[in-house]
Parts: C-alpha cells; structure tokens; sequence
C-alpha cells in the first residue's frame, strides 16, 4: 500500500511564459531600409515615447478588432498530483512472483487555459434570427424576405440591428447560413466591424481572452498484474498486463496547456478520456542464455567448440494494446466558433454499440478504412472494384440539412447545438510490436571480450495503424464527418521491419 503527493512542472513554466510574451506589452521596433547606403555621420533615431501606465485599450490598440490577450491567475499554482495504490505480492516458485494492484491517481488542479471571451449567440437572440434568415434563404432565395412578400418567410429582429443589415445578400454570408454555423457568422461581423447594436462578445475591446488557471481535473484508476522470474539458470522473464482508465476535463499535451472550452457554460462537455488513454496495455520481455558451452548442460567445455556455440542469448521484447482514443466529430462553428469546436462531436442516430460494431481494420482495393465505408458517401460497387478515382465525396455527412445518403448515420450539429455522441468512446486500431535480439559474446582475454548482436525491430513487419485525433483546427481528422478522409487510415504509429548488426569491443 502506498500514497504519494507530488508537485510536477509539466510544463507549468513553460505555459505561463507563453501567455505573458503573446501580449502586446510596450514594445516597440524601427526599420532603417537604406542601411547599406554610406553616411557622412551615423542616423539619428527617435527615442519611443510610452506612456505609463496605460489603459487596457491602449495596451490592446494594436490586436485588432479580433485580437488576444492573456492573463493569468494571481492565485496560479503548481499542479498538485495525488497517488495511491494497494497491492500484493506472492511467490509462486521457480524464481518467479505474480503480484496484483490497483493503482490511482487525481488532480483537481491541473494548469489549462481557457478563453473567457466566448462569442455569445443566445442571449441577443442571435441564433433563433439565424435559423429565421436559414429559412427564408432555403424557401426564396433570400434571406431578408418578410411574410407580405411570401407567406413562409419569418421577418428578422436581429439582423437588421447590425451593420447594413447584416449583408444578407452577400455570397460569404449566405454560404455562412446554408452551412448552419451562426457562430462562425457571428466571427465575420466581429472582425469586419459590422456588429452595429448587437453585443456578440462579453468584452467586445478583445477577441479572445485566454486565462491561464488551474481549472483542470483529471482521474486514474488502473488494474495492473505482472508475473516476473529472477534471472537464474540462464533465464529471465517479466509480463506485466494494465487495464486502466484515464478521465480529464484538460486533454492537452502542448506546451501552451491552452485547452480551450467548447462551451464555457457547459464545462462538462470536457470531461472524457485523455487523448493518451489506452484501455490494455501488455508488455512481455525475456532474455534466455542458450545451454551451450563452457560452464553450461551441453558441450561443457572450451575450445572451438565453445568458440563456435557457446555465449549465445536470445532476447525478445513484445508489446501490445489498444490505440489511442478516436472522436466522430463535426469541428464546425455550430455553437461556439470554429477555433474552439475542433472537439466537438457530430451527431447520430445509432448507439455505442451500434457504432463500435462498424469499427475495424478493413483493407479494399483503395485504401484503409477504420469506419466501415457502407457508411460513407462512397460508391460500394467502384469501391470493390477499385476504380479508386470515381468513389464519390468519400464523407461521412452532406452537410447539415442536406438529404441523407444511402447508409448515412452520422449528421452535422444544427446551428447552436452540438453533437449527442460521446468523445472518445472508440479505441484506435489494436498495435503490437515484436523486437528481438540474438547476441554471443566471445572473450578475448579476462577482461575483454567482443559482443556481436543483430537485432531485428518489429519483426512481423507489421503495420500498426494510427488515427489522429485531434489535428490543429479538427478539420483534418480521418473522424471529421465533412472529412474527405472521413473513416479512412492514412498513417502508422511504428516503423517498418528494420534488422541491424552491432559489433561492440567490452573491458
């Protein structure tokens, strides 16, 4: 049994140092173009004149309509890791033990940043107008129609509030409706200065504003065994499995720890496994000294013999478990803008285990999918066939609104929802990696002796295939529904087979 308490950097430095040098702060730089030009006397630059202290808006003039400010919490500290474990321990003969634990860990203060400067669609009524002027664009044409020009048209209370009414006959903004992405809309009038009387931000003299806390949590809770035999008689061994879970509202693994929020008013949405979790874990490792020559059972004796086979161990190291976590998602800016949805997830109509039955390695003439295509906007016939180039759009959804395709189960959000799917719910593909070694040493004199080894990494030459989670934005993920690529393996997680020779000279 055991408890242990620590206090870890984990970046801790390193984040706080990002989010001080990313404001503006009173800088200044000059530029002389025509430095290689001769001079009868050294130029004269004017000395930068700042004004201190400055106001909250002089700081920021220069970020723009859509800029960034850090902060960080006064009260910042290191994050504080809890663990515990009970365990035991039991031998069983042959030199060999089997022992059992559990092992725990938690934090309820992990270092994240977060954006408190969530573009706000719902109190000004924003979304409900836009599903309005959505309607009105699908029925006429236009987005602005009123019910005296046609009966189904809904008259806007909101759009007319902003800057020349919004721009509804622009082509950007009509694309922004058909999509069904208010908040991402929203974003354009805020950097186009076209807000009017519309409040879209809590602090509109800023586009972001990142604070640096200790808001994260996260939980461990693991089974482990392992069965391991003393190195004795010329032979060792050790396996060790681990069923383990990891859960945290601060998946992130850069060197920022900016995990922005989803939704700052639903926090939970965050809390789900880590993106590092693997459910099984088994690791194997032995090393056996062949019963052959000087001082062994067989041909105990020196000479060429021995020279020839004696000194030889085997050794080999055998790894395996489940992938990663994967998220079916639909990164788009539905309920809080595009930067900050690249977790959100897409919806369906299927359950877990609905879902989870149509995950798995599946090999066709063209490609690798983890998704089984009978799901995607893909050609079956052309897909069997192999005419590779004639497939279709390869998606796993039309966009939102569109009429469903034959087979479709995953749909986009619709404007300020997200998905009902659960994050991280499916493993990555199954991984396993064969290494091994044949060594023999030969002695040269007593205390030298040469060691020739060859060594041979991932034996099997297997391909362990990998899923990106969460690439930057969540537009390019292989599970990004609106994924030309959606469903499909694009990469491995290990190396081909690689054999090497060493040679080494110890004394």
């Amino acid at each position: 049994m055991s408890f242990r308490m620590s206090y870890v950097n984990d970046e801790f430095v390193r984040a706080a140092d990002n989010a001080l040098s990313s404001n503006q702060g009173l800088t200044q730089q000059v530029t002389l173009s025509n430095i290689n030009a001769r001079f009868s006397a050294l130029p004269t630059f004017s000395t930068p004149t700042f004004q201190v202290p400055r106001t909250y808006a002089q700081n920021n003039l220069l970020a723009g309509r859509f800029g960034t400010v850090f902060a960080i919490d006064p009260n910042l500290q290191a994050p504080r890791w809890t663990e515990y474990s009970v365990g035991i321990q039991r031998e069983i003969g042959f030199q060999t033990a089997i022992e059992i634990r559990y092992v725990g860990g938690r934090s309820d203060n992990l270092v994240r940043g977060r954006d408190l400067n969530q573009v706000d669609i719902f109190s000004n009524g924003f979304v409900q107008d836009f599903i309005r002027a959505r309607n009105n664009l699908l029925l006429t044409g236009n987005p602005a129609c009123t019910p005296a020009q046609n009966p189904g048209c809904q008259t806007l209370t909101v759009f007319p509030q902003l800057a020349s009414g919004g721009l509804l006959s622009n082509a950007t903004i009509q694309s922004q409706l058909r999509n069904g992405t208010p908040a991402d809309l929203a974003v354009i009038y805020i950097q186009n200065g076209l807000t009017g009387n519309v409040k879209f931000l809590p602090n509109p003299n800023t586009g972001v504003a990142d604070l640096l806390d200790n808001s994260g949590r996260a939980r461990y809770n693991s089974l482990q065994v392992e069965v391991r035999r003393r190195f004795a008689k010329g032979f060792f061994f050790q396996a060790n499995y681990t069923f383990q879970k990891t859960l945290t509202d601060a998946p992130g693994v850069g060197q920022t720890r900016f995990d922005p929020l989803l939704d700052n008013n639903q926090p939970q949405l965050e809390y789900s496994r880590a993106d590092y979790d693997q459910t099984h874990v088994f690791n194997f490792n032995t090393i056996y000294e062949l019963p052959i020559g000087k001082g062994r059972r067989f041909l105990n004796q020196g000479g060429v013999a021995n020279l020839l086979l004696g000194g030889w161990q085997l050794g080999t190291i055998i790894r395996a478990g489940t992938g990663a976590p994967v998220t079916i998602t639909d990164p788009r800016g539905t309920l809080n803008r595009v930067g900050r949805s690249g977790r959100q997830t897409a919806v369906s109509s299927l359950t877990k285990d609905q879902i989870k039955s149509l995950i798995g390695v599946r090999r066709t003439p063209c490609g690798i999918f983890y998704i089984d295509p009978s799901v995607i906007n893909i050609n079956q016939a052309n897909l069997q066939a192999g005419l590779c180039s004639q497939l279709g759009s390869g998606r796993g959804a039309e966009g939102f609104g569109t009429t469903p395709f034959s087979g479709q189960v995953f749909f986009n959000a619709a404007p300020g929802q997200t998905g009902n799917l659960e994050r991280a719910f499916i493993n990555g593909p199954f991984i396993f990696t064969w290494d091994a070694s044949l060594l023999k040493n030969i002695p040269i004199t007593e205390r030298v002796r040469f060691q020739i080894r060859v060594e041979a990494f991932n034996v099997l030459n297997r391909a362990n295939f990998f899923v990106p989670q969460f690439p930057t934005g969540g537009n390019s993920s292989g599970f990004n529904i609106n994924s030309t690529n959606f469903g499909r393996i694009t990469s491995t997680v290990t190396d081909p087979r690689i054999i090497q020779l060493v040679g080494r000279i110890e004394f």
